[in-house]
């Protein structure tokens, strides 16, 4: 090598070393953020604390909110071959209020489970939110322009999120929804970079078929699904009309430049109708199924319309408009902050400055985060107004983090990015070369300590209820012994009581599932003690629980026992009478139409020809006179023999035949006068006759 070939081959060495050195931080920063690996590695982060944080809260017991247990009894009866039916009460039923995705979804997964278990049903659940969290973490780099800071500082929150967490672990719809909602998303952000279907490589296609069936299938999951079905097809509407205009704008000027925008136009429409498709099938074939049975109209028209809780319906202008009022308020100052910030709140508290603040300081990091995403935050925004704009409509006691669950990701990812974008804003218009200049590392900083040392300490100690609540029994977490003693007493009837009992309760669902299986129903509230048994009768009820868990059931089948005391039996009692603790004991109880009075009742007496039926089995039949046996009558024992026929007063045998237990002796013959008189055969248990003949006031005067 020449001397020449030396230098030549010492500089380059020297440059190499030198790039290494001088590369700028930042450039290396950004070649390891667009690395795959890297973000596989980020990925196994986000699924470790996912694992710590959900192991931690998961909670083995069944929640006690009835919808998830009414889900599951649907789940068994699609898994048991008796088709999408109410089977927890007398008859089985078509079902016809909850959509059937998630029952679906529970049948599939019973056949992976033992004995009904629904632990692992729960379980998928969790594994359900963990895949929504991945595909969420692809899908923000994808609206963000590949900010990995913000998605996998989003992605760690999610893990930590109270009420996602708390959601994932009921065996309720939220997080089958939530998983079709993100995949549903993540795909129409995967196509949008397509302009035409020749650019589809046949993944592509199979993506486009996934989001088209989870379209259908998330219809059948939760009707909120509409919400995102809207928004999808008016951001591909925006989308085409959008190409369309740019197509007439430049088909003027160069028509060979007019074509994407034609080709952008046609596809955009065309993604806009396969979006309908779906929904128009799914829509279709439901309400075949429901007109089938008899049920043309949806529950949740009526839903809509409730007012207060108490049985009103609105019925003006002001009415809607104070609904919407309110429930604004709510949101904003309430449940989105809580949402976010884990702020405490109840919602009967009056609303301070302070609320207010919070809640306009969380909504505008929300919007700043919107406006930085494009045409994908154009499709999240689509979705989020759409979403609050129905809830905002809802009854007012329905205002809860579950019925929006579904979109606390988003809300939280855009509250971050706001985050990241107002410091970027801000850095960039100070008159400093330097902050100008890094800008993007100071949001980033800024991400990281809102994400890291901020809301995400909020959210796991938000959790310490939750993990505390997971990991006790009832008995241990739940101070209203009311609930307790109701719980007992299901347990008692899961053990006591034949599969055949018919029993009317309050919360039928739970007593379906803590009976083991055992049929109820529940009863009309604050109806009259007639109207009551008349209920009992027709249903064939053959058991009442009573409890003070709740208030309907003292106040609507205790008075009806009290009238009617001789139709119930009590077979057991939970609990004492505690005035002050305002606890009252629970009673489970036989119920018999058959027993007592079937006849004329005159100022609340027995009158008349009637049949009275014991407990016991016993009878009387015959003429009553002032609530008692009096005149001609027949009296059967237990067994339905007779026992005695012939002529009472105020109760008692006067004149007539038939027989008398005397201890352990039996008198059998003629009465006089309420004793025996006149022939008569007196014996012991195993039938010897001790004596016989002829009796006069209870006397033997004539032996024969």
């Amino acid at each position: 090598m020449n001397r020449k070939q030396k230098n030549s081959s010492s500089v380059k060495r020297e440059e190499v070393a030198q790039s290494k050195t001088t590369l700028p931080f930042k450039e290396r920063v950004k070649g390891l953020l667009s690395n795959k690996y890297f973000h596989i590695f980020l990925l196994v982060i986000v699924t470790v604390v996912f694992y710590v944080n959900y192991n931690a809260i998961f909670d083995r017991k069944l929640d006690m909110n009835g919808d998830n247990i009414v889900y599951y009894s649907l789940g068994q009866s699609l898994h048991n071959g008796t088709g999408y039916s109410n089977i927890t009460g007398f008859e089985v039923k078509p079902h016809t209020h909850f959509p059937p995705g998630y029952p679906a979804f529970i049948s599939a997964m019973l056949n992976f489970t033992r004995d009904g278990n629904y632990v692992a049903i729960k379980k998928a659940n969790g594994f359900m939110l963990l895949l929504s969290i991945i595909m969420l973490f692809y899908a923000m780099k994808r609206v963000t322009g590949k900010n990995v800071v913000v998605a996998f500082s989003a992605a760690i929150l999610f893990c930590v999120q109270k009420d996602l967490l708390r959601w994932s672990t009921i065996m309720m719809s939220e997080m089958l929804f939530l998983f079709l909602s993100v995949a549903v998303l993540s795909v129409a952000l995967l196509l949008h970079r397509r302009k035409s279907f020749r650019e589809y490589s046949k993944w592509d296609f199979a993506a486009l078929g996934a989001m088209l069936l989870s379209i259908a299938y998330i219809y059948f999951v939760r009707t909120m699904g509409i919400s995102l079905i809207l928004a999808l097809f008016g951001w591909y509407l925006l989308l085409a009309l959008w190409q369309g205009y740019k197509y007439l704008k430049t088909k003027k000027v160069d028509e060979p430049e007019s074509v994407p925008h034609r080709k952008g136009l046609c596809y955009y429409a065309c993604m806009a109708a396969l979006v309908l498709l779906p929904f128009g099938v799914a829509k279709f074939a439901w309400g075949l199924r429901n007109q089938a049975v008899g049920h043309v109209q949806t529950d949740y028209i009526g839903d809509f319309k409730k007012k207060g809780g108490n049985g009103e319906v609105m019925s003006t202008w002001s009415d809607w408009s104070e609904r919407v009022y309110s429930n604004s308020k709510t949101y904003l100052t309430k449940l989105i902050p809580e949402t976010v910030l884990t702020k405490t709140f109840e919602k009967d508290d009056p609303i301070t400055g302070y609320d207010i603040m919070v809640g306009f300081f969380v909504l505008a990091l929300v919007i700043i985060g919107l406006i930085h995403t494009g045409w994908g935050g154009f499709l999240i925004f689509s979705y989020l107004a759409i979403t609050f704009g129905v809830l905002l409509f809802w009854p007012e006691q329905f205002t809860s983090v579950r019925y929006y669950v579904a979109v606390v990701p988003l809300i939280l990812f855009l509250f971050l990015n706001g985050v990241w974008n107002s410091v970027s804003f801000i850095a960039g218009k100070v008159n400093k070369s330097w902050l100008k200049s890094h800008a993007s590392l100071l949001a980033a900083i800024s991400v990281v300590i809102a994400a890291f040392f901020w809301l995400i300490p909020l959210q796991s100690k938000a959790q310490t209820n939750y993990r505390q609540f997971a990991k006790s029994s009832y008995k241990q977490i739940v101070g209203d012994q009311n609930f307790l003693n109701y719980y007992e007493a299901m347990d008692w009837c899961k053990k006591n009581l034949p599969d055949s009992s018919r029993m009317v309760c309050r919360k039928p669902e739970l007593y379906y599932i803590y009976s083991g299986f055992k049929k109820s129903v529940s009863f009309p509230y604050y109806a009259p003690e007639d109207t009551v048994i008349n209920y009992l009768n027709r249903i064939n009820a053959t058991n009442v629980i009573l409890d003070n868990w709740f208030k309907h059931a003292y106040v609507t089948l205790y008075p009806a026992v009290k009238k009617y005391p001789e139709k119930f039996k009590v077979l057991h009692t939970i609990g004492e009478l505690d005035t002050v603790k305002k606890v009252n004991p629970v009673y489970i109880i036989e119920y018999n139409r058959n027993w007592g009075f079937d006849g004329k009742v005159v100022n609340g007496k027995k009158e008349g020809y009637g049949v009275y039926n014991y407990q016991d089995g016993r009878k009387y039949v015959g003429n009553f006179v002032d609530d008692k046996p009096d005149g001609e009558g027949s009296f059967y024992d237990g067994t339905g023999k007779l026992q005695y026929q012939g002529t009472w007063h105020a109760g008692n045998y006067k004149d007539g035949k038939g027989y008398a237990i005397y201890g352990d002796k039996r008198y059998e013959g003629e009465f006089k006068n309420g004793a025996p008189g006149g022939y008569g055969v007196y014996s012991d248990t195993l039938g010897h006759v001790l004596a016989k003949g002829i009796w006069r006031n209870g006397m033997l005067v004539q032996p024969q």
